[in-house]
């Protein structure tokens, strides 16, 4: 019953969400919103943007993988044809430039950037990107490239689907006592799949978090190979092709870690890894980072100033503004139903709020904060130094 009533409201504010588009696109509201935000951060907007993964088929990976994490190809192509009637989609140095005062604009920029070093960026995304003659950044964690390993948040939602489908709670899986017990936690008060995801990676370390999906698949028989080849990680050919396109390459740390659930010891070494293994495999300098999770700190942002990164990306949805800390950049994260309209399709009105982040400007989207404590301290047994991908 509760997800039912979950799902209904979601549905509701969709509708209201989609219906508030509409009136402020076509009055003309949103163009007088817009100025005023222009006017309050000296006359040029700098809007960065987040994707994940750019696939074929919506309803097909809607059932294989994370749905928020997907757009479609089609949509993401709108999204840049929206974009383009407002902004000028620009590198990444050029917008840091704008914002530290040092490069003036005529018109609003915007950065566009993918998380986590899908293979559907390469195959979906950046024939897109070719078309528009687009810059872009890409996100990767190093220890994945060329490689037919998941991401722990990838592996995570299908164990959790299946036990889902299953009808398997934490206690009849078998996994043992300290996994049954994380399991217990994230599953209080019965969530879906998604919010269970939510809960395991907000609460604890990322090793353990591949030793999770480790006991999983073993108790529930799941095939990683049976994953959607979109879903797998790029290679350095891809990479080093969409380079001479413009993509460049950021850190995404080396095993996909949210460096906040990490002690700071082990933070750095995840930086520099992540940081030496990229540059010897791409053959240029990778100077831009993103946290994973959005999650930061200023022991970890310290941690990449002193290895040689100039910026760092959070998913913080709140404006850029000039002066703007380089390593809390802030990103609005989109994905196919994020311009969903009121009867869930495609609504150039919707896209166009979410770019002018007109929702934002009139309090009716909170964005979610992801500055955390810097943890001090060596690593607990349990956390150490074991790859993901070993």
């Amino acid at each position: 019953m509760k997800r039912v009533k979950d799902r209904a409201v979601q549905v509701a504010r969709r509708a209201m969400k989609g219906a508030a588009a509409l009136a402020l696109h076509y009055s003309g509201a949103q163009e007088v919103i817009s100025a005023v935000q222009r006017r309050a951060v000296g006359g040029v907007r700098v809007l960065i943007l987040s994707y994940h993964r750019v696939v074929g088929s919506v309803e097909l990976e809607a059932k294989r993988g994370l749905p928020t994490l997907n757009i479609g190809q089609d949509t993401f192509r709108k999204h840049l044809e929206v974009l383009s009637e407002t902004h000028r989609i620009a590198r990444l140095d050029e917008a840091l430039e704008v914002l530290a005062g040092k490069r003036s604009a005529q018109d609003d920029l915007a950065v566009l950037t993918f998380d986590d070093g899908y293979r559907d960026v390469y195959e979906h995304a950046f024939p897109v990107l070719r078309d528009f003659k687009a810059p872009a950044v890409v996100y990767v964690p190093s220890g994945f490239i060329g490689t037919q390993n998941r991401l722990a948040h990838d592996r995570l939602w299908a164990a959790l689907k299946a036990m889902e489908k299953r009808s398997l709670g934490p206690m009849s899986l078998g996994v043992g006592g300290e996994f049954e017990a994380l399991l217990l936690q994230a599953f209080e008060g019965e969530p879906i799949a998604n919010k269970a995801l939510e809960r395991l990676i907000a609460e604890n370390p990322t090793p353990v978090l591949y030793r999770l999906s480790d006991a999983l698949e073993e108790r529930l028989g799941l095939d990683r190979a049976e994953a959607p080849r979109g879903q797998f990680p790029m290679t350095w050919e891809m990479l080093r092709e969409m380079a001479a396109h413009g993509v460049e390459t950021g850190g995404h740390t080396a095993d996909h870690t949210v460096l906040t659930n990490q002690p700071l010891d082990e933070a750095r070494r995840e930086i520099a890894q992540c940081k030496s293994t990229l540059e010897k495999g791409v053959g240029r300098p990778v100077r831009h980072f993103a946290y994973c999770n959005g999650w930061y700190s200023a022991g970890v942002a310290q941690a990449l100033r002193a290895e040689g990164f100039v910026s760092a990306v959070t998913t913080e949805d709140l404006p850029n503004q000039p002066g703007v800390d380089p390593y809390a950049l802030k990103r609005k994260v989109l994905w196919e139903r994020s311009s969903a309209g009121i009867l869930g399709g495609w609504s150039k009105a919707l896209a166009a709020c979410q770019f002018n982040d007109t929702f934002g400007m009139l309090s009716l989207q909170k964005p979610v904060l992801g500055a955390r404590p810097t943890r001090f301290g060596s690593a607990r047994p349990g956390e150490v130094v074991k790859s993901a991908n070993g």
